[in-house]
């Protein structure tokens, strides 16, 4: 595997490059530069066909003898976070070769995406955990920019995610896509029902989850949200993943950070969870595993089945909203028209399946 690097890289690698094989197709052949993140060496490597791109965080001297393996690394997980078949992952390592050759860049256009990826990267400070060096969960997020291609009728814009997966699909063929899912009936607590059922690839983060579970409700992410995985016999929270960090944790509880823990890292172990959103309102959601699906053909969630409407944000929780209704549906009362106007403005919109899976496809 061709790794072309910026003079910066090879130097702090102490790396003598080899001459660019310009004979190597685009796809097999990645392209690496260190920015400083944080205050913290960072190594951005991306595809030179697609711009595909993961990150090292954090790297120091250390590290350096292992560059090889943290690369192979790298380049593994970007396939199977695009849930590639793994017979075409392994199909591709040896096409590309898991040698590791450290060349210069290719060329200036090359460069210049690798640039454009590096000022890409800059966005998701925040998401770096110091705790990895590869930040598998930000690589979904990464990927979500857009790459100008040439068709026939003169030029236009493709997502790199999907770029990517057209390279992958027109070496390989089909079926391009396999990886293990699970089925979840998420229902949220309320007077009435209000469920749904999502069919979602167990190697995306709870991170994600909770963007997934605020699409499937119609809700803005306005709020904080933590995940109750497991209890003490006496109720007390045991096991929890939050979306926020915390000065400490509570006797007997154990808190992850939901941005580096995985489905596959909970589920099937624990059946069901709760999800908690916006600590003010206090909504419940609770998430039974329906079943597993082991060869899932799709890379991202789907709703299959759904029941009842969702409240919108800051209604004032479950009492609030049943308030809410009776008083929308009784035109004579005096807060009608103050509700009515106030539910307007809320952006809140009923359900459609259709609509969640347009923006689900795109998560």
């Amino acid at each position: 595997m061709q790794i072309g690097c910026t003079k910066k890289l090879l130097d702090y690698l102490k790396i003598q490059a080899v001459p660019v094989d310009t004979a190597i197709d685009p796809l097999f052949s990645w392209s690496a530069n260190m920015i400083m993140v944080n205050q913290r060496r960072t190594i951005v490597v991306s595809n030179d066909a697609s711009r595909y791109a993961f990150i090292l965080y954090g790297i120091k001297r250390g590290d350096v003898k292992n560059i090889e393996i943290l690369l192979l690394e790298g380049v593994r997980a970007c396939l199977e976070t695009m849930c590639f078949a793994p017979s075409i992952i392994e199909q591709y390592f040896q096409d590309c070769g898991e040698q590791v050759t450290f060349s210069k860049t290719a060329n200036r256009s090359v460069v210049a995406g690798l640039n454009n990826v590096c000022e890409h990267a800059y966005f998701f400070f925040n998401r770096y955990s110091p705790e990895v060096l590869l930040q598998r969960q930000v690589i979904r997020y990464l990927n979500t920019n857009f790459l100008t291609v040439k068709t026939t009728e003169g030029s236009g814009y493709v997502h790199i995610s999907d770029k990517f997966s057209s390279d992958i699909e027109q070496k390989y063929g089909q079926p391009l896509f396999r990886c293990k899912a699970a089925v979840f009936d998420v229902d949220l607590e309320l007077d009435s029902t209000c469920h749904r059922r999502v069919l979602i690839p167990l190697n995306c983060t709870f991170r994600e989850f909770h963007n997934v579970l605020q699409t499937l409700f119609g809700w803005l992410n306005h709020h904080l949200h933590d995940f109750w995985i497991e209890r003490h016999p006496n109720g007390r929270l045991k096991y929890t993943l939050t979306g926020f960090p915390r000065e400490f944790e509570e006797e007997g509880e154990t808190t992850k950070d939901d941005s580096l823990v995985f489905l596959h890292d909970v589920f099937p172990q624990y059946r069901e969870i709760i999800y908690n959103y916006d600590f003010g309102d206090s909504w419940i959601v609770h998430i039974r595993l329906h079943e597993i699906v082991d060869d899932y053909d799709k890379n991202h969630p789907v709703c299959l089945d759904w029941e009842g409407e969702a409240p919108p944000e800051d209604v004032g929780g479950r009492y609030g909203y049943a308030e809410l209704l009776g008083i929308l549906k009784n035109p004579e009362d005096p807060e009608y028209k103050d509700m009515m106007e106030w539910y307007r403005g809320s952006r809140h919109q009923l359900f459609d399946l259709g609509y969640v899976n347009r923006r689900l496809r795109n998560w």
